[in-house]
């Protein structure tokens, strides 16, 4: 993402209307292609903005934003291409923001493809139906320069590439979020030794993993509650979610099999998720609060940037305001953050440094 870009204020824009409607936005998000047969990641094409949000009981809702400020291509063309990646990546729906007005009749053709035509201002007035004072920047990811101080940190630290992939392209679109996570654990702990929780960029990075996370488990805790049986014992349930996050007994079965065969093992070890007891506790917990995941991924994207830019005062009263029409969100947070600095053995330091960050809002 350039600073000279000419899309740089619809971007804004697309991020101020997610954030408007409660939806988790992200940038500049990757698509790769969903067959490797190559060494390297194939890109397809990337979205400039995508929303993720929550419709009913813990199901993600996906929106596409896609801006043009050139004249390229028809508003038509635009949409057939928009109506295809909306397909691939399994969004709900996608909204292009052009520069000029779109003709009347294209608009309603686009509809019937699940593509919503606008010009800036009309855009506007759309972001108005959902927040009165619609385009106010009113949260530290309101701003382009916010979400680039994260890009930089990202940037700036080679070895959290791979991570950074992970958690800004696979998670927000991902149809395997059990699988996401462990790729997201197993990566976190490759590269442990990097992190340093006296550097903001290390914080902000952490932080930002944590927002991701939360939008995996918000698809994961609606999963788990429709195993989950009050009644059940903790032995079953913990018997259940193993199965669930290793893909299946058959996927965990295998794994088992390929460990007891592991050379210099004297006794077979069980095939576990490291803090494995934290992390059946943290499953309790979010059973309870499903939907009060994405709050939790929302308040750690918040706290990514504002670990990297200087406080204001606007967007913490935001913060504060959602957190406080939803209590649960502030825990899960905290609760994700000890089970990956735990799990992953990153430097306990994080966890003051974190919640120092998280409780100021």
């Amino acid at each position: 993402m350039g600073k000279l870009d000419k899309d740089r204020f619809q971007k804004e824009l697309g991020i101020q209307y997610c954030l408007a409607k409660g939806m988790m936005p992200f940038l500049e998000v990757i698509v790769q292609n969903t067959t490797d047969l190559t060494d390297t990641t194939e890109t397809l094409t990337d979205l400039d903005v995508l929303g993720v949000g929550l419709k009913g009981d813990g199901v993600l809702f996906k929106t596409i934003i896609d801006c043009k400020s050139g004249n390229k291509m028809s508003a038509m063309n635009r949409a057939f291409w928009a109506a295809g990646v909306r397909e691939y990546v399994s969004a709900d729906d996608a909204v292009i923001i052009l520069k000029n007005t779109p003709v009347r009749s294209h608009r309603l053709s686009a509809l019937s493809l699940g593509v919503d035509l606008h010009d800036e201002t009309s855009f506007q007035d759309l972001g108005r139906v959902y927040d009165l004072g619609f385009p106010t920047k009113k949260h530290y990811q309101s701003s382009l320069e916010g979400w680039e101080k994260v890009f930089d940190a990202y940037a700036t630290s080679g070895w959290a590439a791979p991570l950074s992939l992970l958690v800004q392209a696979v998670a927000p679109v991902t149809l395997e979020p059990s699988t996401t996570f462990r790729k997201v654990l197993a990566e976190l702990r490759a590269i442990k030794g990097n992190f340093d929780p006296n550097k903001p960029s290390h914080v902000a990075i952490l932080l930002d993993c944590v927002a991701s996370v939360m939008v995996l488990w918000s698809t994961m805790a609606r999963d788990i509650r429709r195993f989950y049986d009050p009644k059940m014992d903790r032995t079953l349930f913990e018997h259940t979610l193993r199965y669930y996050l290793w893909g299946g007994k058959e996927a965990y079965t295998i794994r088992q099999q390929l460990s007891e065969k592991l050379p210099g093992m004297e006794r077979p070890r069980a095939v576990e998720l490291p803090q494995w007891d934290l992390l059946v506790q943290f499953a309790g917990v979010i059973v309870a609060a499903p939907n009060s995941a994405i709050n939790s991924a929302f308040l750690a994207k918040e706290a990514a940037i504002k670990a990297l830019v200087p406080a204001d005062p606007v967007s913490d009263a935001s913060v504060n305001k959602r957190l406080e029409a939803d209590k649960n969100a502030r825990t899960l947070c905290k609760l994700v953050l000890k089970y990956l600095v735990l799990s992953c053995q990153l430097p306990r330091e994080f966890l003051a440094a974190t919640d120092k960050i998280i409780d100021s809002f």
